[in-house]
């Protein structure tokens, strides 16, 4: 069978009005025109759609039994007009996100209420990965926009930078570098830090300075920033991290201070290159922008160096 929706719209309009005549004028076509569309649809189906008895019309049992079915096709069809009006004008739909775990504590569940307050709809999912399988959900189309720091692999993504930043010295409140307005190398003698291992090009960055710069100290590795600031809120340490990892520490038992050699990041945002970016993902980028920007201007304050590269 190779039925038309026009066919089937006029054998709706039909069974509703039971006339040939009302038919055709609902639909704005000849009475001649809904009579073939009606042949050629029994023809289609394999049987009469209506008889006449009496000068009056009435439908087979057969087409009785089939409009409950065109009637619900009919529904179905308003159905996903109506979801398309909606994902047309982003009010509903998905986004998918997958994130570097320092950004899931403040600015990333920040933009995320906004976002859904504005698209309550929207249904959103967050996954929290190691930068390079941030890259891979994002390349494979897993996730829709993923969230690490520069540099790794680009091929098959497209890239945004967002803050540029340097590297900050996690100090314990009580410690006596805590007061001082920033960190030289020669305060580190004697102390034991807390980094990232030398793979990683802040890791090696920071490790060629103390290298020159500092006689004895204890090197403690972590590829976490998360469990730097764990281990710097129990004393164990001065870690080397980056300001997004600030507001993980509640009890404000961390004190931040610049490090003198500025040891440069990049954070960015990541979209695949495969396919253009959806209007519902540029309105979250917008809703971010704005978090990320008060906040860089909120550790600018504190005498932390943050730029915004949106």
């Amino acid at each position: 069978m190779n039925i038309s929706f026009r066919q089937l719209e006029t054998f709706r309009l039909f069974a509703r009005t039971q006339s040939v005549t009302e038919t055709a004028r609902l639909l704005r076509v000849s009475q001649p025109a809904v009579s073939q569309t009606l042949k050629d649809l029994e023809g289609q189906f394999g049987f009469a759609l209506f008889v006449r008895s009496n000068g009056r019309t009435r439908l087979t049992t057969e087409a009785n039994n089939v409009l409950p079915d065109v009637e619900r096709m009919f529904a179905q069809m308003a159905s996903l007009k109506g979801k398309a009006a909606e994902l047309r004008d982003t009010q509903a739909g998905s986004l998918s996100i997958a994130s570097v775990p320092s950004f899931t504590t403040d600015l990333l569940p920040k933009a995320l209420k906004a976002f859904r307050v504005e698209r309550p709809n929207v249904a959103v999912r967050l996954e929290i990965h190691g930068a390079a399988d941030v890259v891979r959900q994002v390349r494979q189309e897993y996730c829709d926009i993923g969230f690490a720091f520069l540099p790794f692999d680009e091929a098959g993504v497209a890239v945004q930078p967002l803050i540029r930043m340097s590297m900050i010295c996690l100090v314990p409140a009580d410690h006596r570098l805590a007061s001082k307005p920033m960190i030289s190398a020669a305060d580190l003698a004697g102390e034991t830090i807390i980094a990232h291992g030398a793979q990683t090009t802040p890791g090696f960055l920071l490790r060629e300075g103390l290298r020159s710069d500092v006689g004895q100290f204890t090197m403690l590795t972590t590829n976490q920033s998360m469990a730097s600031m764990h281990l710097v809120q129990h004393g164990m340490g001065i870690a080397f991290s980056h300001p997004l990892i600030l507001p993980f520490d509640h009890r404000g038992v961390v004190a931040a201070i610049p490090y003198e050699q500025k040891v440069p990041l990049t954070f960015a945002m990541i979209y695949s290159r495969n396919r253009p970016v959806p209007r519902l993902i540029l309105r979250f980028e917008a809703i971010l922008r704005e978090i990320m920007l008060a906040y860089c201007n909120d550790m600018v304050a504190k005498g932390l160096d943050l730029e915004p590269q949106i």
